[in-house]
């Protein structure tokens, strides 16, 4: 009987993210990527207002976040730390693919952009954010241990 209750209270605590550090984890997350698209947007000839579109796409994307990675530990269950490159790949390949869906369009509209050169910003922007996305989740995992030990 306590055995149980000590593993169900490891499992709380240092597997299962709470709903508010979810919300901690996206907010940290999008604050990095509107740094990086705006960075991105710089080498990208445009008519449009690069910063006013990222903060849209991190506000869309806070809400993706936070629907995708609840869906992603209910079907990947188990300790997060233990997930390797694979499955750390197949995570950031599934959210950054399955948001340029909406991205897209969004930049056709707000940048002035023909479809192409929409879908390769696109492109440029989803392969840094992919990068970003393996690496800040990596490090959100382990600095995760040190404050929730605290």
């Amino acid at each position: 009987m306590i055995v149980n209750f000590l593993s169900r209270l490891l499992v709380e605590v240092f597997i299962i993210m709470s709903a508010s550090e979810r919300v901690v984890q996206s907010i940290l997350y999008e604050l990095g990527c509107i740094l990086i698209g705006c960075l991105v947007m710089l080498f990208v000839p445009h008519d449009g207002q690069p910063f006013v579109l990222m903060v849209i796409f991190s506000l869309l994307a806070m809400v993706w976040n936070f629907v995708f990675n609840w869906i992603f530990d209910k079907l990947v269950p188990g300790d997060r730390l233990e997930r390797g490159p694979v499955i750390r790949t197949i995570h950031a390949v599934l959210f950054e693919g399955l948001f340029m869906f909406a991205t897209v369009p969004i930049i056709m509209y707000m940048m002035h952009m023909s479809f192409w050169m929409a879908f390769v910003t696109d492109i440029t922007m989803t392969l840094v954010i992919l990068g970003y996305t393996y690496v800040y989740n990596w490090v959100y995992d382990r600095a995760r241990l040190y404050f929730v030990e605290a």
